[in-house]
């Protein structure tokens, strides 16, 4: 063999464990902003499910509903703040949800691991005690909702 084509040979070999290299490091990446999109729809998927499960229930007064809703990713409890009178504060509280109430930003909802670290607003709900928080249980939390007519009380479904 000629030393023109071992030098080729290297090149061509070369070349190939760059261009493999490129199509996995972009396999990679791709793969890892699917997997982080899939988990933020995840996640409005939840926002919205409860909001809308409160908004359809809140005028039909008496009535009663199981709702099974999925938890995010990262996320082993979801902590619910009365918002259709005026909250008082338990003396055990997440700091952030404690802040959330004091600020008076609105947010009834919150997504939490150790500590809070999502909120948003559920609709006009009411807890007992004035934060409830519920623990998922397979990824997964069944709430009672019941309809009062201008307003929904949400309880853990137990049974």
């Amino acid at each position: 063999m000629k030393s023109a084509q071992i030098y080729g040979q290297i090149f061509i070999y070369v070349l190939t464990i760059i261009l493999i290299s490129f199509i996995l490091v972009y396999g990679y990446n791709a793969v890892r902003n699917f997997r982080e999109r899939a988990e933020q729809v995840a996640c409005l998927k939840l926002k919205s499910e409860l909001s809308n499960s409160v908004e359809s229930i809140s005028g039909d007064f008496g009535s009663i509903r199981k709702k099974d809703i999925q938890m995010c990713r990262g996320y082993t409890q979801i902590c619910l703040v009365e918002t259709f009178e005026t909250p008082k504060l338990p003396g055990r509280i997440d700091p952030i949800i404690k802040d959330s109430i004091l600020s008076g930003t609105g947010r009834n909802a919150f997504l939490a691991d150790k500590i809070a670290k999502e909120s948003f607003y559920a609709g006009k709900i009411s807890v007992e005690p004035d934060v409830l928080c519920i623990k998922s249980v397979n990824n997964k939390v069944s709430l009672r909702l019941e309809g009062k007519g201008n307003h929904a009380v949400i309880s853990e479904w137990a049974g």
